[in-house]
């Protein structure tokens, strides 16, 4: 019997036991008189047996639902992206035996290794945080992502796999951009449910979207604008898919000036000048330029007048006094790393240290607990430079790979997917100077995508 035909007899076994399985559930719950659970726990565990027999569907799921949390919440409440996490590690674990030496070899990348000692620097910072009960609930947050990045590059391992993942957090912009325009358009909320994406407003009053996301409008838009980079380099550089790539640009880029996100704003006009310097010599360049130009024009009759305002706020105009909160941040955070250099405050801790009656006369400053609205800097803090140089070391490494690749692609396409992974990277590190991502789970797609991308090339070399 040949590996193929055991493959599908293992593939036929598992799917058997998930219909057994699904239907002993279904007649335990309708025993039990509970038949919402009866109908969606055997769905439930369909879907988990199949992350199993093949775990990089569920790392497609994992990243579909990485910005849209709050399509996710809507089919699968309560801790689905964690169900699904655990479906697709027990996949690997299933699977281990088809594909030897895959585990051993991923977790042998320098970001996987890295990503083990930034681990275990988060736990030494964590036995020395002020407060344990934050330290423990932020620690176990980040922890359970970069297991999400290992799953990633492990996984992602090859061309195909690493195409589909920048596709969907394409596709994924898309999605979300469409809904955050029809919010802003209809003055309702279609998707999100979280506090932090529904009570967000600008200081003119403007009620924000985070469009299919759980997280804040800001962050939101950091996703967003990272797919949407994605999307933008795709379409100039491939010849397949230019319809999508387009769509998921176009849209992705209105979406991102109805999000009212100034940092986003700045990011992507360094990165679009970034980009028609590499492509100056491009033959389309200047069409592209003159029509970007024209649809400026024509889109500025429609825009709020409020995001005028809302821009004029970066260069001091407006009323908006949060940016003067958010120096603040950076004043305390300064601060705290210089009384605890190696190790930090502590996982979660900044938001302890932000009241201490010492900062009281800083402007801006709330009695509340907020997060340092600055990764890099926040990482710094709260892990020290032991935790830091970790955590840099993973992302220069993740930048450096990519490099390689655009320098030595194995063929066309790996580096047309190397470059629009480099300035997707680009856009996302240089965002999150003004947004505390840390806990945002792009920030582990990305760097799990840096260590796989290598990997992928190295593989189509040989």
């Amino acid at each position: 019997m040949n590996s193929r035909t055991k493959s599908l007899w293992s593939d036929l076994g598992i799917g058997a036991l998930a219909g057994c399985f699904a239907a002993l559930i279904a007649l335990a719950f309708a025993i039990l008189e509970h038949p919402e659970l009866a109908l969606i726990l055997p769905v439930a565990a369909v879907i988990g047996l199949g992350f199993a027999s093949n775990p990089f569907v569920g790392v497609c799921a994992l990243l579909f639902f990485a910005q849209l949390d709050g399509i996710q919440d809507k089919i699968f409440p309560g801790d689905g992206f964690k169900l699904m996490t655990l479906g697709t590690i027990i996949g690997v674990i299933v699977t281990a035996f088809r594909h030897r030496g895959m585990v051993k070899d991923a977790l042998m990348q320098p970001i996987a290794i890295m990503g083990m000692l930034l681990g275990l620097a988060m736990i030494v910072s964590a036995f020395g945080a002020e407060s344990k009960a934050m330290a423990a609930n932020s620690l176990r947050r980040l922890l359970a992502m970069i297991i999400f990045m290992y799953l990633i590059i492990i996984l992602v391992n090859t061309r195909a796999r690493f195409e589909k993942a920048l596709m969907i957090l394409a596709l994924t912009s898309l999605i979300s951009g469409v809904i955050l325009i029809l919010d802003v358009k209809l003055g309702m909320t279609m998707i999100s449910t979280s506090d932090a994406a529904t009570t967000a407003r600008t200081s003119e009053g403007v009620e924000r979207s985070s469009g299919a996301s759980q997280y804040n409008p800001t962050t939101a838009a950091t996703m967003m604008l990272t797919g949407v980079i994605i999307a933008l380099v795709m379409y100039i550089e491939q010849d397949k898919y230019k319809r999508f790539y387009l769509a998921a640009a176009g849209i992705g880029t209105l979406a991102l000036i109805f999000s009212f996100a100034r940092s986003s704003f700045i990011v992507y006009t360094i990165t679009g000048l970034a980009l028609a310097y590499r492509y100056r010599q491009h033959h389309l360049i200047v069409p592209a330029m003159v029509i970007g130009g024209m649809v400026m024009l024509i889109m500025m009759p429609f825009l709020p007048a409020s995001y005028f305002e809302r821009i004029a706020s970066i260069f001091g105009g407006g009323g908006d006094w949060t940016l003067g909160r958010r120096m603040t941040y950076n004043v305390i955070g300064l601060n705290l790393l210089t009384e605890n250099p190696l190790f930090g405050v502590g996982p979660g801790n900044f938001k302890k240290h932000f009241v201490d009656s010492a900062y009281r006369y800083l402007p801006g400053r709330t009695m509340y607990g907020r997060q340092l609205h600055n990764m890099h800097l926040s990482i710094m803090v709260e892990y020290g430079l032991v935790g830091a140089t970790f955590f840099y070391g993973m992302m220069i490494s993740a930048f450096r790979g990519a490099r390689q690749v655009m320098r030595s692609p194995a063929d066309s396409n790996i580096g047309f997917l190397a470059t629009a992974y480099f300035y997707g990277l680009l856009a996302y590190m240089l965002v999150s100077v003004f947004v505390p991502n840390e806990y945002n789970k792009y920030t582990w797609i990305m760097l799990g995508l840096g260590a796989a991308l290598p990997r992928v090339n190295r593989k189509e070399v040989l």
